[in-house]
């Protein structure tokens, strides 16, 4: 029996584990009051917030004061890059970089400060050889695996030569690493790491700024001296305990599921034949466990627009993405895929599928069969 709809865009957001959505239900039954208060109510709020604020931090081997709750990872980003940059020190990104990270680069420029787009390779890698030395302090504003076309940063590699090169602080985005591998923060080097709920399958509308010991958060938001005044505004009590029980329950399987979405993946190529034929380039690092995010798989096509694909797949019953949620809709060329050296035809055309824990062979097998009839389709229509 064939599936009636298939859900093939896990990169952007899972769905809640539904031993998330009872735990949050039962939080809201029982009646959550504001954690700042102080009476009974509230005190049981702040105990769930703590709870959870400890979990996430067990797991990411740092200390709960580290972590500061926001309302999204792109909020999460900016509020690391406003505590870190100041006017006068230069931006260091890429242009592979989430669209919410690109768009805090542009505003820098905007305001006067310098921002230099470090070179990308062929398959995404970030070319530490290209670092510059005579911006003494600048920061680097990275992510530790791209959630556009699955690669993976070698990461050790880069900060070494990054540190080498004299930069200052790393804001690192690791909302898709996150899901891939276990991390431990402060390995990272960086000053503030991103993370998020809704790639583990935990609720949207939460995620954590992860800082360094003793490292000064300056607050976007200011408040009354909630998240121990980095964050003005109540806490999300139960969006943050959705998203703790979450990620334990992620990590605990972390590698299973791994080894799980790489067989799912090499079924899904086994059944998609040859991308040449059908008119496709990968995009990406090559589909190693080491190099691209496990379940992740991303083409281009240069005969049709990226938004075009995706819909023909609606229709067909299958949900996917141009690359990244935040281009969909766009039509405007993915700055990644041109400096990783693709034509601007390819750039419109970029395809991204991405399986999730609960994606079985079979739904990948019918997957392949399922997108080489679309594609053929589509590519028979074009105009010559």
């Amino acid at each position: 029996m064939t599936p009636t709809r298939l859900f093939l865009d896990h990169a952007a957001g899972s769905p809640t584990l539904p031993e998330v959505v009872d735990l949050m239900a039962e939080l809201q039954r029982a009646g959550i009051g504001n954690p700042n208060g102080g009476h009974t109510e509230a005190r049981r709020a702040r105990a769930i917030l703590d709870g959870a604020r400890a979990s996430l931090a067990e797991d990411f081997s740092v200390e709960p004061r580290q972590i500061t709750f926001t309302a999204t990872a792109s909020e999460a980003l900016a509020l690391g890059l406003h505590s870190a940059l100041t006017p006068t020190l230069a931006l260091v990104t890429t242009a592979g970089e989430h669209r919410g990270s690109r768009a805090l680069a542009t505003q820098h420029a905007a305001a006067g400060g310098a921002v230099e787009l470090l070179a990308l390779d062929a398959h995404g890698v970030m070319q530490a050889a290209a670092l510059r030395t005579d911006h003494p302090g600048a920061v680097g504003l990275f992510a530790l695996a791209s959630g556009e076309v699955g690669t993976i940063q070698p990461w050790a590699t880069f900060a070494t030569a990054w540190r080498a090169s004299g930069g200052g602080a790393l804001v690192v985005d690791a909302v898709q690493a996150a899901y891939d591998h276990a991390l431990d923060a402060q390995a990272t080097g960086a000053a503030h790491l991103v993370v998020g709920s809704a790639k583990v399958g935990g609720p949207f509308g939460i995620a954590a700024l992860i800082s360094a010991p003793e490292t000064k958060v300056r607050p976007l938001i200011a408040g009354g001296g909630q998240e121990r005044g980095r964050r003005g505004g109540t806490e999300a009590v139960v969006l943050a305990a959705g998203f703790a029980a979450a990620y334990r329950a992620h990590r605990l399987h972390a590698e299973q599921t791994r080894q799980h979405l790489n067989v799912i993946t090499t079924a899904f190529d086994d059944a998609l034949g040859s991308l040449a034929s059908l008119g496709l380039a990968p995009t990406g690092a090559p589909f190693t466990s080491e190099t691209r995010l496990a379940g992740h798989r991303s083409f281009a096509a240069d005969w049709a627009l990226g938004d075009d694909l995706v819909a023909a797949l609606d229709h067909a019953g299958i949900a996917a993405s141009t690359g990244s949620a935040c281009i969909s809709g766009s039509r405007e060329p993915s700055e990644a895929l041109r400096a990783m050296g693709h034509s601007e035809g390819e750039s419109r055309g970029g395809l991204r599928l991405t399986f999730g824990r609960a994606s079985t062979v079979e739904e990948a097998r019918y997957a392949a069969t399922v997108v080489r009839s679309v594609l053929e389709r589509v590519r028979t229509a074009v105009p010559a």
